[in-house]
């Protein structure tokens, strides 16, 4: 750790401290708007396409990016890199085949979706299937959080789980979709005004400490050559991978709520789009400093022969390059970034349980406030045991990509495959999402933990895994309407697959919640001023200039968006206005 960041993990925790109190503010600020359930799970159906198209970008974008991904660039190199590309073919997917589909179908929770595909069984299995498994999910991505803590500024892990995952809990149960899509947007603008800096930092010092032929000859062999066979990061392994993104990120709660949440299917086609552009540079932008870490300073940096260090990589090039005010800042956005993507899930996960089991058996006369009440104390439920997991996973982890590969046969293809099989394919039985899942998890679970009883020597590759599971559960949901033909069951796909022919009727009413714009502009320039405070500490004059170029354009912004506001809503009132004047007659 440099010396100069030593002497300031006070201010650094001060500037985590404020951020947080900042994020925290802009989430809880449309507590007092949600009198609905309509508008606390749903934001009424009126959030922006812009918005959610950001939301739904950074709510796939944690510090898990920053750790098992990050070590993977570093060990592997271009493997990496490409890996994750995947997220903007993801996206451009959604927006071409799903994102219509999600917005027809108008869904409060996912699971109301595969009641009407299959039936209420199926509906309320992957109901709690689902809230179980976001419990691990939401651990491990807790973990990675904490893990950047450590390499940032050298944080306990135990007690960063905890704390961030009290303060995530706290906004979340507050202020409904609409806190967690603004504190979104504030976020993606201040972690990109820290990760842009430092790849342009890691760029400059390759000219500083040697030239551009220099630093290619220093490339170590086949680490920016694909494919890389030794490593086991063949093209097989790059498409299922990616084929893992399709299903974890396309048919995930948090993407389908976005798809849903907008006002118009085009909006949600739109904010599907926004994604796909902002994930097109997103590894390259992001990783890139990874990359060139290893080619100029491993293994003094960080030895990519171990795994504890290659997931601290990119905290420990942040410390490296960055000046020490704005690592406080990264430190705070990449942690923001997580809590982002816990409380999209959380939030999703919250309305699942009121919709498909609170008021459907325990509370059928809920009212509005009754089910937002129900809807607070299950985020408390589920973040509380997600920070419990995650503080398991801190003491027993043995490398978080690794960790994250398991989840995804066991968790990720038996839970989404069922989801968009139903979607889209018109054969299938109404037990056809359950044969799915049985199956997915019966194959997963032989091939880790009782591959021996089949006679093989150790579990097959995970590329392996995942395409078997597939095939078999695809055959499987197929087959059900084969074995077992019902009549009942092809009126009830006919009616569904005819319901999403028709678009959804728009209602812009208004809901009284204010539109985000201008809440997103008075947060801004909030961390702008922050920024301009780290200015004045001990640092050299390029960190200072960084920084302080940093606050000017947060400032900008949160002023341009604060002016944007004021005359959409001034012409607002103009229109509302002339709506009322008397028409006078000739």
């Amino acid at each position: 750790m440099r010396p100069l960041i030593q002497n300031n993990v006070a201010v650094m925790w001060a500037v985590v401290i404020v951020y947080m109190v900042i994020i925290t503010l802009a989430g809880s600020y449309y507590s007092k708007y949600m009198r609905t359930a309509d508008a606390y799970f749903k934001g009424s159906n009126l959030i922006p396409w812009w918005a959610a198209g950001i939301s739904t970008y950074i709510a796939h974008f944690t510090a898990y990016t920053f750790v098992a991904i990050a070590s993977l660039v570093y060990i592997d190199g271009l493997a990496g890199l490409l890996l994750e590309t995947g997220p903007a073919l993801v996206y451009l997917t959604v927006a071409i085949v799903f994102a219509k589909r999600w917005h027809r179908l108008n869904l409060t929770s996912p699971p109301e979706y595969l009641e009407a595909r299959f039936n209420p069984a199926t509906r309320q299995v992957f109901s709690i299937l689902g809230i179980i498994t976001s419990f691990i999910a939401s651990g491990t991505r807790l973990y990675a959080m904490a893990k950047m803590a450590e390499s940032l500024m050298g944080l306990p892990l135990v007690w960063t789980i905890i704390l961030m995952g009290a303060v995530m809990i706290v906004y979340t149960m507050l202020g409904g979709l609409w806190a967690v899509i603004v504190t979104d947007i504030v976020q993606f603008i201040v972690l990109f005004l820290g990760v842009v800096p430092l790849l342009v930092i890691a760029v400059a010092h390759i000219f500083m400490e040697s030239s551009w032929a220099e630093f290619i000859a220093r490339i170590p062999a086949n680490y920016a050559s694909f494919p890389n066979p030794e490593h086991g990061r063949t093209l097989g392994w790059l498409l299922v991978f990616w084929f893992a993104y399709l299903l974890d990120v396309g048919g995930d709660w948090g993407t389908i709520q976005r798809m849903c949440c907008t006002p118009t299917e085009s909006d949600a086609r739109k904010a599907a789009l926004l994604a796909t552009a902002l994930s097109v540079p997103h590894a390259f932008l992001l990783l890139g400093p990874v990359f060139i870490a290893r080619v100029l300073w491993a293994p003094e940096i960080a030895d990519p022969n171990v795994v504890s260090q290659a997931e601290s990589i990119y905290g420990r090039v942040a410390v490296k390059l960055l000046p020490a005010g704005m690592i406080g800042v990264v430190a705070a956005a990449m942690f923001s970034a997580t809590r982002s993507t816990l409380g999209v899930a959380w939030n999703v996960r919250a309305t699942s349980f009121v919709n498909d089991l609170y008021v459907r058996f325990l509370r059928p006369a809920a009212g509005d406030r009754e089910q937002i009440l129900a809807g607070r104390l299950a985020v408390l439920g589920i973040g509380g045991i997600s920070v419990a997991i995650a503080v398991l996973v801190a003491f027993k982890s043995g490398g978080l990509f690794a960790l994250a590969q398991d989840l995804m046969g066991l968790v990720v293809i038996p839970l989404i495959l069922p989801l968009l099989f139903g979607l889209l394919v018109r054969r299938g039985s109404r037990w056809a999402g359950l044969a799915g899942l049985v199956v997915c998890v019966a194959f997963a679970s032989l091939n880790k933990f009782g591959y021996a009883l089949l006679g093989w020597s150790a579990p097959l590759p995970f590329e392996h895994e995942i395409l078997i599971s597939t095939a078999l559960a695809i055959l499987v949901m197929l087959g059900t309407s084969v074995v077992h033909p019902d009549a009942e069951s092809e009126q009830q796909i006919k009616d569904f697959f005819a319901r999403m022919t028709r678009p959804r009727p728009v209602v812009m009413a208004d809901h009284g919640v204010p539109p985000p714009l201008g809440i997103i502009g008075t947060f801004t320039s909030l961390i702008g001023v922050l920024f301009l405070l780290l200015v004045a500490l001990p640092q050299g004059s390029l960190d200072r200039l960084v920084t302080f170029g940093a606050a000017v354009i947060l400032l900008a912004f949160g002023w341009a968006m604060k002016r944007k506001h004021r005359h959409a809503e001034a012409a607002r009132q103009l229109a509302a206005q002339t709506a009322q004047a008397p028409v006078l007659a000739d």
